[in-house]
């Protein structure tokens, strides 16, 4: 499974024969980044989820334990809703500049 198939196109064998990368291919690139960034997003918040339940299971329930695993999911709740934000912001100015979903979806032509 590749990341960013896009780079390839660019970058691998087949993008030496077409000359590269133009603006036509920075878009998929870009829609590839920001699903692999909200990926990895997910994964550190589930990450952090775990962690907090062994702090909480380390603290044995104390108050301190209670109020750093607080600490910690409002911290969780605050990166997501900063990380799905950015991801509709970033959907919203490609709406608005005219890319089309051909371009989003990296079907570009072979």
């Amino acid at each position: 499974m590749q990341l960013f198939p896009s780079l390839d196109k660019c970058f691998g064998a087949a993008g030496i024969k077409t000359g590269g990368c133009g603006w036509k291919e920075l878009s998929p690139i870009v829609n590839e980044l920001l699903h692999n960034l909200l990926l990895l997003g997910v994964f550190i918040a589930i990450g952090m989820i775990m962690y907090a339940g062994f702090v909480l299971v380390r603290g044995q329930g104390s108050a301190d334990s209670r109020s750093k695993v607080r600490k910690i999911f409002i911290g969780i709740v605050i990166g997501m809703v900063l990380l799905v934000g950015s991801y509709y912001i970033v959907k919203f100015i490609l709406d608005t500049l005219g890319v089309t979903d051909e371009y989003r979806k990296n079907s570009l032509a072979k």
